[in-house]
């Protein structure tokens, strides 16, 4: 069933307002009040579900010791460089994504180097023991990078800052820089590791942390459903019934037709359909990243249980308004 609009609205009507999501519903809020002469619940915004800290979920990579004494060996791998960059001062304290792409790019070397010929079969049974060490941790490398990147954890934690209505900037970016990690993802169940190793993923990082997107789109998920809740509950006051007999107030309801046309279907429900698209969008993404997780049941609350929350809401709000037109006859479409 469609909830999104009453049935005789059109998404033609497109909102002019670059106001935020804060500003729109509560300039909304404020004067359907007003012409109600009520006041909406100020009742706090619910915590949103928890995430586990890193350390309680961060796995350590396998302490793998490579006694490979032949300088030539390591030299005809180029194995050589890499060991001595994971041994250097700054190798050392790599962060979660810096080590990912050092295990990627090590797997990488490393299977070029066992695809040539080989006389000496030790040496070629001790690379292929460290290459099936590697595969099996470069996937702890994986889950470390999503669960404990702090640019990853900014997104997923959510901050206090709303999309705005209009001119929003980082969402085909935010796509991009997903799209890039589950395909970094597949490439690692596939055990492709020349195409992971080419995956650049601090770009891909940067994006996230320029735009935010991700982290805004959470707190405004959130945000329309709690605001939404609470003109609810505000109109659980007011009986459609009430505004129309005996004597119906035609200012009054002149202007409740005004706030319906520019600010209900313009900006408010507006807004929760651009928030629609860019749900539908980014969610299958994060989904696909984070299912195997310890953060996927807190994320899918955060995410798509506040998007279903706020559809509710939405269709719960659309209804009062359908009472209204029906017991007052308003005509309400919106103003061409």
């Amino acid at each position: 069933m469609k909830l999104w609009l009453l049935p005789l609205l059109a998404l033609s009507l497109i909102a002019c307002s670059g106001n935020s999501g804060d500003k729109v519903f509560e300039n909304y809020q404020q004067r359907l009040a007003r012409v109600l002469s009520t006041e909406a619940p100020q009742t706090p915004m619910p915590p949103a579900a928890a995430l586990a800290e890193p350390r309680d979920i961060k796995q350590p990579l396998p302490d793998l010791r490579l006694d490979l004494t032949d300088t030539f060996t390591t030299r005809r791998c180029g194995l050589d460089t890499l060991i001595g960059e994971r041994n250097s001062s700054l190798g050392r304290v790599y962060n979660a994504s810096k080590q990912l792409s050092y295990e990627l790019r090590f797997l990488s070397q490393l299977q070029n180097c066992l695809s040539q010929s080989w006389n000496n079969t030790d040496l070629l049974a001790e690379l292929q023991q460290v290459y099936q060490h590697k595969q099996d941790s470069v996937h702890i490398a994986f889950n470390n990078m999503l669960l404990t990147d702090d640019t990853l954890r900014k997104q997923l934690f959510g901050v206090r800052d709303s999309l705005p209505l209009s001119d929003v900037a980082g969402q085909n970016e935010t796509w991009q820089a997903l799209t890039e990690l589950t395909l970094l993802q597949q490439f690692i169940v596939e055990q492709n590791w020349q195409a992971a190793a080419a995956v650049d993923i601090e770009q891909q990082l940067q994006l996230l942390y320029q735009y935010n997107f991700i982290g805004r789109l959470q707190h405004s998920l959130r945000l329309s459903s709690h605001q939404l809740a609470q003109l609810n509950l505000m109109l659980d006051r007011v009986k459609p019934e009430q505004l129309c007999q005996p004597r119906p107030d035609k200012q009054q309801l002149e202007i409740l037709t005004n706030i319906f046309s520019k600010f209900f279907i313009a900006e408010v429900q507006q807004y929760t359909v651009n928030l629609q698209g860019y749900q539908q969008q980014l969610w299958p993404l994060l989904e696909q990243l984070y299912r195997e997780t310890p953060l996927y049941n807190a994320l899918q609350q955060r995410f798509d249980g506040n998007y279903q929350s706020m559809r509710r809401e939405l269709a719960s709000h659309v209804h009062w308004w359908q009472s209204l037109n029906g017991q007052c006859a308003l005509q309400l479409t919106p103003q061409r």
